[in-house]
């Protein structure tokens, strides 16, 4: 009985090869473009699952709030937080401190004919020995376990072994650290093997951070003043968490309490699951990427509207074709064959369409997700050897047999004998309703993703060309020297500064501790002067030269810039108007009459600048304040003119080697690196685009084989209103609006969800667009022309087919 299955399943596909082919490849399409979603899912949710102790590590987290209000969540702690956890709290084990190399570090090899080998480097992390005891790396070379016991050690990456070493053993070799947190020399004492993407740390250069704390800021600190340390710890085997977290509040009032009391504040420790860092919202300190939950799970529900679609137009074609099938069903039941046979026989027809197609999924996912790992940045793989690759396949086989093939099989078994030998069968019973309903279906979702993709970009091309008050475009930033001599430095920086102003190529140049998008230098708690420390609020800091203002072209609305030919501007500040509310200082005119605590010291304050975009669009403004610094060496910011820049950036480059030798030019245009910030929503935007297209290829696939087979079962009614003088185009627009039609009713139905769905998503977004009647329409006309060009292309060949042809044998 099989075998006769099989041979009249093969029939059916071969006698029908257009048909055949839109089954199965709208089929092996669909399967394939959930097998993608799928891993990438799955890769989301596997982040920092590696660590063999993943699941009793433990990230600490700080809600503070003030006068009752909630101020935010901190990720960053002070150095002593670690210690005593795990001194105070039994079900502590052990404990790790991260602190991040911040603004980077120039690295030199010298080989032994010295040579010299020299590159900044940003992805440099301070770690407690116990890190390797915690987390789970493999070493290439040396081991993990002692390589951080000594305070001059280093542990590197095999890129930079690569990149320093070449093919010679890294082991032992000495490399010089200038212009970061802890300079000196360093002995590579071990090589990891390639670190896992899917971890939320990232890093080239592991230093003992011994090394750190011996720095005159924290050897004067009690361990609670620097907060800019990250916390993890390792809770005993079998504890609970919630035990751990129950102790939390008198460590905090053990510590902390006096501090927080003065304040009217209040601190609550919160233990964050390794597992769980990638998938929140990161924090403004987050040290990596981050998804958020609701993101990755949209996928799977795009997943099932792609797989819904193509097992609709399995459906659909299978029951439209029902009246080729009826004469077949009816001899069989005339000659004694039994229902249940007839639907077994359908049903098997359906299985050796899905399996076909389950094979040609798999090579063309194996095409797919090289493609997605170029958008999300990562090399993503099949794994062929895990067995929940073969269950989720086996899966998505025995579903789409069992979906695609039970209703048709059910229909078309469900002919009468007498009616169809007499030929009187006209229709399947409730088919034609069904299809529309599932068409409808089929646009819906296409218009969900259509109207998705359109609302994505615009929203991303609305952040990256919004005003941000700043001057941006041709913004030239050169990272100043890491390695300067004690003397003379401020000297040679102002010279270089009024070199490069004299350059034909260049219309004005700054320094600064920070950039827009780069962070800042100081984030501290500050109040107006005269109102209660309860009162103070955060607030960033970011010291400049007097020409930053200008060369920015930010607009000073009260007050003046700095002048450094006045002593008093050394001690006084500009604040923007977020710190006016912030604070209480009321107009801009007025606020140049008040002062502001920072730190403990009283300061002045000498103008007050229009908001500006400083950070990325998702977040309010908040108060950004200025001090005035006579030159920076951590960035210089160059607003080129003309359009010869590459020669500009030259003549730049010889003018910095020259004034100092040995650091490496690393430069970079503002305006890149400030919509990294956005890397996020461009990747969910081409992801989504991606998957939508296909979901609507898909669509648009089934459409174009039904529209063929409706022309073909019109082709007597078209050629009969040939005869009576009907036009091509009348005949054209008669189908047509039977498929404009269904678009109609899908965008009463899509149209509401897309409105919740966007206006929900666009909450995440301090600045974002307005949603505009375009939102709306634009995703109906696209959709609409798809569904008229996909259906006119059959009607059309329909409609031209010569009368006689059809009508001879009547």
């Amino acid at each position: 009985m099989l075998r006769n299955f099989f041979t009249l399943a093969v029939r059916n596909l071969l006698k029908r090869k257009v048909y055949s082919f839109i089954n199965l490849f709208g089929l092996a399409l669909g399967v394939a473009v959930c097998l993608v979603i799928l891993k990438y899912v799955e890769f989301e949710l596997s982040y920092d699952r590696f660590h063999e102790n993943a699941a009793q590590i433990y990230r600490t987290t700080t809600a503070t709030y003030r006068n009752g209000e909630f101020r935010g969540v901190d990720l960053e702690t002070g150095y002593a937080q670690g210690p005593l956890l795990q001194a105070d709290i039994p079900e502590v084990k052990t404990y790790v401190r991260t602190h991040p190399m911040y603004g980077g570090a120039v690295v030199t090899y010298q080989d032994e004919v010295g040579m010299p080998t020299t590159f900044y480097e940003e992805s440099m992390q301070f770690v407690d020995s116990t890190f390797f005891d915690v987390f789970t790396y493999t070493a290439a070379q040396g081991n993990l376990h002692t390589a951080l016991d000594r305070p001059n050690s280093v542990v590197i990456s095999p890129a930079m072994a690569k990149k320093y070493f070449g093919q010679a053993d890294p082991l032992g070799k000495i490399v010089q650290v200038s212009g970061g947190w802890a300079d000196g020399e360093y002995e590579v004492t071990a090589v990891l093997e390639e670190v896992p993407q899917n971890s939320h740390f990232t890093f080239e250069f592991l230093f003992p951070i011994h090394n750190l704390l011996q720095g005159g800021q924290y050897r004067q600190d009690d361990g609670w003043g620097w907060q800019n340390f990250f916390t993890y710890i390792q809770l005993q085997p079998h504890t609970d968490v919630a035990t751990a977290e129950a102790k939390m509040p008198a460590f905090i009032t053990k510590y902390q309490g006096d501090d927080l009391a003065e304040t009217n504040s209040k601190a609550e420790m919160v233990l964050q699951p390794l597992p769980s860092i990638h998938l929140n919202q990161g924090l403004p300190t987050e040290s990596g990427n981050t998804s958020e939950t609701p993101t990755v799970y949209f996928f799977l529900l795009i997943s099932f509207f792609i797989l819904a679609i193509a097992w609709i137009n399995y459906i659909n074609l299978s029951t439209a074709r029902a009246m080729e099938r009826a004469r077949e069903v009816g001899i069989k039941k005339a000659i004694g064959a039994y229902r249940s046979q007839l639907m077994l026989q359908f049903i098997f027809e359906s299985v050796l369409v899905n399996l076909i197609s389950i094979v040609l999924a798999v090579l063309i996912a194996l095409a797919l997700l090289p493609l997605l790992g170029e958008m999300v940045g990562k090399a993503l793989t099949f794994e062929f050897r895990d067995y929940r690759f073969w269950l989720m396949l086996t899966t998505l086989f025995l579903l789409g047999s069992l979906i695609s093939g039970a209703y048709p099989a059910f229909v078309l078994s469900s002919f009468n004998t007498i009616q169809v030998l007499k030929g009187s069968v006209r229709n399947v019973q409730g088919g034609f309703s069904l299809r529309k309903a599932l068409v409808v279906f089929q646009f819906a979702a296409s218009l969900v993703l259509i109207a998705g993709t359109f609302a994505i970009y615009r929203q991303v091309v609305y952040m990256r060309d919004q005003d941000k008050g700043l001057t941006m475009d041709q913004m030239l930033v050169v990272n100043g020297p890491k390695v300067l001599e004690r003397d003379g430095s401020t000297t040679r920086l102002l010279s270089l500064k009024r070199e490069l102003q004299q350059l034909a190529g260049v219309e004005a140049v700054t320094t600064s501790g920070a950039i827009p998008g780069g962070g800042h230098n100081w984030g501290t708690g500050m109040r107006r002067d005269g109102t209660p420390p309860e009162e103070a609020k955060s607030g960033r800091v970011v010291w400049v030269d007097p020409d930053f203002v200008d060369t920015y072209g930010i607009t000073v609305l009260a007050g003046r810039n700095f002048n450094l030919e006045m002593a008093s501007d050394l001690h006084a500040v500009l604040v923007n108007e977020a710190a006016l509310t912030a604070f209480g200082l009321g107009d801009p005119e007025h606020a140049l009459e008040e002062r502001l605590i920072l730190g403990g010291d009283t300061i002045p304050i000498l103008g007050v600048l229009k908001n500006y975009h400083w950070s990325s669009l998702k977040m309010e403004h908040t108060p950004w304040l200025f001090l005035a610094d006579t030159v920076s060496q951590r960035a210089f910011s160059i607003h080129l003119t003309g359009t010869d820049l590459n020669g500009t950036i030259q003549q730049v480059e010889q003018k910095y080697k020259a004034a100092f030798p040995g650091n490496p030019f690393d430069y970079y245009f503002l305006d890149d690196f400030f919509n990294r910030q956005y890397q996020s929503e461009q990747q969910f935007a081409q992801i989504f685009t991606s998957f939508a297209t296909l979901a609507i290829v898909i669509a648009c696939l089934g459409l174009w084989g039904l529209a063929s087979f409706t022309t073909t079962l019109k082709l007597k009614e078209i050629s009969i209103r040939k005869v009576l003088g009907a036009s091509v185009s009348s005949i054209l627009s008669l189908l047509s609006w039977q498929f404009l039609q269904l678009v109609l009713i899908a965008s009463l139905i899509a149209l509401p969800l897309t409105w919740y769905g966007v206006d929900a998503w666009l909450q995440n977004f301090a600045f974002r667009m307005g949603l505009g009647w375009e939102l709306f329409v634009v995703p109906v006309l696209i959709l609409g022309l798809l569904a008229l060009g996909t259906v006119s292309v059959q009607i059309l060949r329909g409609a031209n087919t010569n009368p006689a042809k059809i009508l001879r044998s009547e």
